[in-house]
């Protein structure tokens, strides 16, 4: 048995006993010639299927080596994809792209479906403690269901009445600027009261 045979595949604990062997090295002499016990050695050709990394950098590596046999080569051959050729430095790119996309999935779902507490206020001043509807911020009380306006008349409307809000909002400030400015010129001594 020779290591090209397993260019490319997997190898078991069998294997890399039977290859020790037919080089003629026992266990004691194969953990002196790599650096390592002889229960090592022994632990490793006990396993059954080898671990991909271990033959490549681990201890079975080290034995196939020292026995003169190729380490066997994982990587994939270059192939077709769609329109282009992709080559194996990009399998690892295209394998973190398909992680990132699961991701982003399961992001997508979990803002989808997922249902928080509604605080919004009660009429008796306190915050709702309803969960609010799968992906809102809201229970179904309190805007939860709410599509907002579809239509151009409806939004419209919306408009209309975000553009009137603000204008009351603004006359307010300058009601309550005004105030203050009274309150505080009160307060004044009569020679820096403004004249009339």
């Amino acid at each position: 048995m020779s290591g090209g045979e397993h260019l490319g595949g997997d190898m078991t604990g069998a294997e890399l006993q039977a290859l020790r062997r037919a080089a003629g090295i026992n266990q004691a002499d194969m953990g002196t010639k790599i650096g390592c016990t002889r229960h090592s050695v022994s632990y490793w050709e006990c396993k059954g299927l080898l671990p991909r990394h271990a033959v490549r950098w681990g201890i079975p590596a080290k034995m196939l080596q020292a026995m003169g046999h190729p380490l066997p080569d994982y990587r994939t051959h270059t192939r077709a994809r769609g329109d282009g050729v992709l080559p194996w430095q990009g399998l690892e790119q295209a394998s973190l792209d398909r992680c990132n996309a699961r991701v982003a999935e399961r992001i997508a779902h979990y803002n989808a479906t997922r249902r928080v507490i509604c605080a919004a206020r009660t009429r008796k001043g306190q915050p709702c403690r309803l969960k609010s509807e799968p992906g809102r911020n809201r229970c179904k009380f309190h805007g939860g269901k709410s599509t907002g306006p579809r239509t151009d008349e409806g939004k419209a409307k919306i408009a209309a009445a975000q553009r009137a809000r603000w204008a009351t909002y603004r006359q307010q400030q300058a009601a309550r600027v005004l105030t203050n400015a009274d309150s505080q010129t009160a307060y004044l001594p009569h020679y820096e009261r403004a004249r009339p």
